[in-house]
């Protein structure tokens, strides 16, 4: 489910030669049958491989529409009826192959079989109004809307869109990603870069291509040195009106909603979600496929370990109701205060 704006895809793949890459076994189907693209679970199609890690991921696997999954013999019998089970030992790394022989080119910022001859391609779209500085590249299908402006040395991939009235600064490097109205990137961010994802192996870790987006909704504010990383299969999705502070990282399939405040040298691990109007201060982190509600407040070098109530304030690490922390950090303090008085009294005796 890549989109073709920004990858190019080597499929289709018979399940004969996805055996033969992944040495995953099919015990019984066809396997002349052709896959034409990778898809999660949830998402997937009759034209679609997936992969299911284990039991946790069971009900999304009974439910699934895809054409084949990677699974391990242990999860195999639960594979619903007319879906091939290929299986593996490691249904992770068997997908991470194929996502490598699908999209061998993914990191680059321009098609393979067009390698750019001058910084600013002859497809690309410019809007009434907008400005391009010197020393800019734009790709192939590069879309920029009215009014915008693009600072000098920045970089541009294929098949970006960047709307009307958005101001990008200086040594910005966007790709695959779609960029609303009226926004403000400030200089040196980078988005839409390789996600940190890796399959752990014992013979080391394996680069899983990342081939989601990123998607900036309008009004939003990117801080100088910001990084959003593009989702894996998915996309990183930044709401309206949200703020960003610099040097704020932003991890794959991470979203947040909309009017966010994000401080200074904050992240978000991937998939981590920020529901609306949401409150993060300097250096706090958040980890991945957890959960902050709308209106939540967390105070600065605070760690979200587990998914958060909305309006209310946290801090500490991990986070909780900032009065519990508190009142934990006084009793701390004043049983530190009463041993150090007692050492104190022993030395003297």
């Amino acid at each position: 489910m890549a989109d073709p704006r920004f990858y190019d895809s080597k499929g289709p793949f018979s399940i004969a030669q996805i055996e033969q890459l992944t040495k995953a076994t099919l015990k019984a189907g066809d396997r002349e049958v052709q896959v034409w693209d990778l898809a999660p679970l949830d998402r997937a199609t009759p034209r679609h491989l997936a992969y299911c890690e284990g039991p946790r991921f069971g009900a999304a696997l009974r439910d699934t529409k895809a054409t084949a999954v990677f699974v391990t013999p242990q999860m195999a019998g639960r594979v619903p009826e007319g879906v091939l089970a290929l299986e593996c030992v490691k249904p992770s790394m068997a997908f991470a192959q194929m996502a490598h022989a699908f999209y061998p080119d993914a990191a680059l910022i321009w098609s393979v079989n067009q390698p750019p001859v001058q910084s600013i391609s002859p497809s690309a779209r410019i809007g009434e109004g907008t400005v391009i500085a010197p020393g800019v590249f734009l790709g192939e299908n590069v879309e920029i809307g009215r009014m915008a402006v693009i600072g000098p040395g920045s970089v541009i991939g294929r098949g970006v869109q960047i709307g009307n009235g958005t101001h990008v600064g200086a040594h910005v490097s966007i790709s695959h990603a779609l960029i609303g109205d009226n926004c403000s990137i400030h200089p040196g961010a980078r988005i839409g870069q390789d996600g940190f994802g890796y399959v752990n192996t014992p013979a080391g870790h394996f680069k899983i291509p990342q081939l989601g987006r990123v998607i900036i909704q309008d009004n939003v504010v990117v801080g100088a040195n910001v990084t959003i990383d593009r989702g894996a299969m998915s996309d990183t999705v930044v709401g309206e009106g949200t703020r960003f502070d610099n040097l704020v990282q932003i991890g794959h399939n991470a979203r947040t909603g909309r009017h966010c405040i994000i401080v200074s040298q904050a992240g978000l691990s991937g998939s981590a979600e920020i529901e609306d109007f949401v409150v993060i201060g300097g250096q706090v982190g958040v980890s991945g496929h957890v959960k902050v509600g709308k209106g939540a407040f967390i105070a600065g070098k605070s760690g979200v370990t587990r998914s958060l109530e909305g309006g209310k304030v946290y801090g500490g690490f991990p986070a909780r109701p900032v009065e519990q922390w508190r009142r934990e950090v006084g009793v701390v303090a004043r049983m530190a205060k009463a041993g150090k008085s007692k050492t104190e009294q022993t030395d003297n005796d």
